[in-house]
């Protein structure tokens, strides 16, 4: 049988219910990652228009509101904000805001596949946020059909080798669509899993395992030729959520491939904690969103770690956490700015983009640490909760 087409009744079978995570440590969340999480998610919450569409980026400094937006940054924050409001009431009018607007502006339904279409174009990236949104939301059970044909729009653009391809609707303008699917293949991946986990339909698992066959070939099995961090995470969640699901050594064993490599890009020197080495500049300046969902993706290979017993990595991966969020702290407003001609609630939380010259906090960056941080507290099973109040 090809490697790239997994029959689920004989490879592949889940072997528990669909629910998180069982093992746990006994460390605490530090109150101080706390307080970022809180303060970050307070700010996005501050920072849903009347539409419900989310500032995309401010710069507190010259108090500008970026005319430019990005609809996979903007579900992602949406996904983020359907699980805050899973334990926070008061949210849920907020989400349901967010969720019309994206329903009636971005929303298009056809021939049973449901997808995004922003400026004419319809990504697999952001179809897999939309469909993790839906996953996530307290009122699922009102969006289901949507989120059946939204998991449809994804499968749609997946080969008979497992791979996936980038566009449902192609832009009118080239594109490289190895460089889309770092992003975007593990992003499908996980949103196909959350949808198994929400519905217990073995069908996405199938094909979720089917491409992820493909992908450990391509990004792990074969990591020297096709390398780039920013696969990392989304592989990692992707590949913890499977082992979860089917307790084969493969997926532990490329959690702990793609994260031991990823430690290399973490700055031990200079802005210590960020992920940036000037060394390989083709992976992309410093960015606080970079840091974010890379913090993320090393809480999930810092679970699977602990789960497997090996206490050497997890200790390892921790670190690595603690520094990276660490800097992300010095690099969140939270100090009024006499320069800033902004009132102060509108920045307070916001997480600028690096410590160098771009002081612009795009939502990505609050999303991408208020997830990481979350992740982190549930594996370490932390009794430490949000105590952010809409007002602050």
């Amino acid at each position: 049988m090809s490697a790239h087409r997994v029959q689920t009744s004989k490879r592949l079978m889940p072997k528990t219910s669909f629910h998180r995570a069982e093992r746990r440590t006994d460390v605490s969340l530090p109150e101080e990652m706390a307080r970022i999480r809180d303060l970050a998610e307070a700010w996005i919450i501050r920072n849903i228009g009347k539409r419900g569409l989310f500032t995309y980026s401010i710069n507190p400094y010259t108090g500008e509101k970026s005319e430019k937006n990005n609809e996979l940054r903007q579900l992602m924050s949406s996904r983020t904000l359907a699980e805050m409001s899973v334990g926070n009431l008061s949210l849920r009018p907020v989400h349901r805001r967010n969720l019309s607007f994206i329903m009636n502006t971005w929303y298009r339904e056809e021939g049973g596949i449901g997808y995004i279409e922003y400026d004419g174009k319809s990504k697999l990236g952001a179809n897999a946020m939309l469909l993790r949104t839906f996953a996530a939301s307290p009122h699922f059970g009102q969006f289901q059909s949507k989120a059946s044909a939204a998991a449809e729009g994804i499968l749609a653009l997946q080969n008979a080798d497992g791979s996936f391809r980038p566009w449902l609707k192609e832009p009118n303008y080239s594109f490289d669509a190895k460089y889309l699917l770092t992003f975007y293949s593990g992003e499908a991946l996980v949103a196909l899993l959350e949808y198994y986990f929400r519905t217990g339909l073995t069908r996405y698992f199938d094909e979720a395992a089917r491409s992820a066959e493909f992908y450990l070939d391509e990004y792990v099995r074969n990591i020297a030729d096709n390398y780039y961090p920013a696969y990392v995470p989304w592989h990692t969640i992707a590949y913890r959520h499977l082992y979860e699901l089917t307790k084969a050594d493969k997926f532990a064993e490329a959690v702990f491939t793609l994260n031991d490599k990823l430690l290399e890009l973490q700055d031990r020197s200079y802005r210590i904690g960020r992920f940036f080495n000037p060394a390989t500049p083709q992976y992309g300046l410093p960015h606080a969103s970079s840091d974010g969902v890379y913090t993320e993706g090393l809480a999930y290979a810092f679970e699977m770690a602990q789960r497997t017993g090996d206490e050497v990595r997890a200790g390892r991966y921790l670190d690595a956490i603690m520094l990276s969020l660490k800097n992300i702290a010095s690099l969140q407003y939270r100090e009024k700015l006499d320069e800033s001609s902004l009132p102060f609630y509108a920045y307070r939380g916001a997480i600028r983009t690096n410590a160098e010259k771009n002081r612009w906090a795009r939502i990505d960056n609050a999303q991408h640490t208020i997830d990481a941080i979350q992740a982190l507290e549930n594996f370490l099973g932390s009794k430490q909760t949000s105590t952010f109040e809409l007002g602050l």
